[in-house]
């Protein structure tokens, strides 16, 4: 049976270490979502070049990534790597393996941005004689972002909850701080409760910012309009 008052006492006196995982959670979540949103838009805009090989490529790494499971992505890179002579700190492992799996899923999420521009503006920029880059960079990629925006805060969302899976690697974010302190108190039950609270809190806020920016921009493009 739950004991609610335990689950009160360990938050309580256990709060600095539970902060400790918290940090590291947002820390990875973060550097993953800014890096995975550079390397998605990247292979985003090189799946559009007419170059096919690196079309397939590309398309292969988001296929690949999307097709198999983050832990074995995570304990390819973080143990398969210094098999091969790349020796890197645990922490910058992990950021790595994470952003090559959120980049996949950013690159499909550009993509689909991208797509959404209408394509008369593409032809307008034509008509007045852009480069490509020119056109991708001042015309398309604005309003892709724009569109794109609130799917990258979600992801940030998922970030936050698919990095427990780093506990099984020994990285310290939340999920391991609670497993090492319930093997400790032996209340598995009520120490993982608190950890799920504190994901769930996480979470609920992000989704409460994000649903104030997203609800941010529709007024600024109201005015716009």
């Amino acid at each position: 049976m739950v004991d609610f008052f335990k689950i009160w006492e360990i938050f309580i006196t256990k709060f600095s270490v539970f902060m400790d995982g918290v940090g590291v959670t947002l820390e990875l979540a973060f550097f993953t979502v800014l890096l995975g949103s550079l390397l998605g838009l990247a292979v985003a805009v090189l799946r559009r070049i007419p170059f096919w090989p690196t079309r397939i490529l590309m398309n292969f790494y988001v296929a690949f990534i999307r097709g198999t499971p983050l832990l074995v992505q995570v304990l390819i890179i973080v143990y398969g790597l210094p098999q091969v002579g790349i020796r890197l700190p645990r922490m910058t492992l992990c950021v790595i393996a994470l952003v090559i799996n959120s980049g996949a899923y950013m690159a499909e999420l550009i993509r689909a941005g991208l797509q959404s521009v209408d394509i008369g503006q593409s032809e307008a920029a034509d008509s007045l004689g852009m480069s490509a880059s020119q056109k991708m960079i001042h015309i398309i990629l604005p309003q892709a972002v724009k569109v794109t925006l609130p799917a990258v805060g979600n992801e940030f969302i998922a970030i936050i909850k698919e990095s427990s899976v780093l506990y099984a690697v020994g990285v310290y974010e939340l999920t391991y701080q609670a497993n090492k302190l319930a093997s400790v108190n032996y209340r598995y039950l009520e120490t993982l409760i608190v950890a799920a609270l504190i994901y769930f809190v996480l979470t609920w806020c992000m989704s409460r910012l994000l649903a104030l920016l997203e609800g941010r921009l529709r007024r600024s493009e109201r005015t716009v309009d």
